[in-house]
């Protein structure tokens, strides 16, 4: 039987992982929503069902499905005129109700079984209550109908997630895993007794990509639990004598602290890159993209060094990088070369399953003073093709999650 890792425990991330129909990029709602720190991805409807129906849609994960429905004037008249997007979005919720368990997420999780939350919006959605709230009763979905003010759309999709975690929750106990409360977490650790894959409403062990190793993962948290994370990677970058591995580990173990952008992406540990003259590099994070995954600029190459590292050497006017940092952008750049190199590709495609050559390079490093931010500035303007990330800015963003 497929058990769960603590190192691929991508869908619980601190935040919401959404996919999102019916709106563009630039539109008040996606705003509003990585407002909150959601990772957001947008997709029109038929293209995202398109790729649902694949057997495992690769790379593609969510905690919800989003659907924005704009109710034209149309469906106000006497007889009412059904709009293209109101029956659009019906089809589309019926579709993902009867995929097959086949249609399922890398780690597991059954499409059909996400949740669904349809927000009606435009000058007609109060008109469409009872046609939504039939199909709402009948594939179980949320449905919210849109105000002026969005916190009531926010926390609908909120409480959908969170009902399915929880629900998640008592399927893996059903099935024979270990699941605990302690810290404000929600943990599953390895099945008891079970054998051969494992099947359930939510959940197949058969279709679970990832490197499983019988460890704990978790699957949701209360806002204790956030704190209680946060206080623990404080704690690590305060204390002088922590090591590499030990931040190598906590990464492994918290792979949201690594998602800095809000992209929904998943960080690989140790990747190993060999080339054809047999040079093994090892970078200590290869971070990849849900979705835009064939777009290398989504994709981010990241090294740890230890926080205690001087970011600056030299006198304030005249500041520049440290030797440490020059030194580790100098080994950013040698997996740059690497994938740069078109000798490299199939080596790279056959490992990540995307022929990449010119992904992001960043190196989380050091500490950041106040009276350092304009000098660093400067500093990494002249070097910008190696992006230094720092632990106070690791830490100032999930410190933001549980205000």
């Amino acid at each position: 039987m497929a058990v769960l890792s603590r190192v691929a425990r991508f869908w619980c991330n601190g935040s919401l992982n959404l996919i999102v129909t019916g709106r563009e990029n630039s539109s008040s709602e996606v705003e509003e929503l990585r407002n909150r720190h959601c990772a957001v991805d947008l997709f029109p409807i038929e293209a995202l069902l398109n790729i649902l129906k694949q057997e495992v849609s690769p790379f593609l994960m969510a905690d919800a499905l989003v659907c924005f429905i704009n109710v034209e004037e149309s469906e106000r008249r006497s007889p009412p005129t059904t709009s293209i997007e109101t029956v659009h979005g019906e089809r589309f919720v019926r579709e993902i109700r009867r995929l097959p368990d086949s249609c399922a997420m890398p780690d597991g999780r059954k499409w059909k079984a996400v949740p669904i939350v349809m927000v009606l919006a435009g000058v007609g959605g109060s008109m469409s209550k009872d046609r939504i709230g039939k199909l709402a009763a009948t594939e179980g979905i949320a449905f919210v109908e849109a105000e002026q003010d969005f916190p009531p759309t926010f926390r609908a999709i909120e409480g959908a997630v969170r009902e399915y975690r929880q629900r998640i929750l008592a399927e893996f106990s059903n099935l024979g895993f270990l699941v605990s409360f302690r810290n404000g977490r929600y943990r599953v650790g390895p099945a008891m007794s079970a054998t051969g894959d494992v099947e359930g409403f939510f959940y197949s062990s058969g279709r679970d990509q990832r490197d499983l190793r019988g460890r704990f993962f978790t699957v949701d948290r209360d806002p204790n639990g956030f704190q209680f994370e946060v206080e623990q990677f404080e704690a690590l970058i305060n204390r002088e004598e922590a090591k590499e591995q030990d931040f190598q580990v906590f990464f492994e173990d918290n792979p949201h602290f690594l998602v800095i952008d809000k992209r929904i992406s998943v960080p690989i540990p140790h990747v190993r890159l060999e080339s054809q003259s047999g040079k093994l590099l090892i970078p200590d994070f290869v971070i990849k993209p849900i979705v835009a995954v064939k777009r290398d600029s989504s994709w981010q190459v990241l090294d740890l060094k230890k926080p205690g590292v001087p970011l600056l050497a030299g006198p304030r006017r005249h500041a520049r990088l440290s030797v440490e940092v020059t030194q580790a952008m100098a080994q950013l750049r040698d997996y740059g070369d690497y994938f740069k190199n078109p000798e490299n590709k199939y080596a790279v495609s056959k490992t990540l399953g995307h022929g990449l050559r010119f992904p992001e390079l960043a190196v989380l490093i050091g500490r950041l003073r106040d009276c350092e931010v304009e000098e660093l500035e400067k500093a990494q303007s002249r070097e910008p093709d190696v992006r230094i990330v720092t632990y106070d800015e690791i830490l100032q963003r999930q410190k933001m999650l549980v205000q």
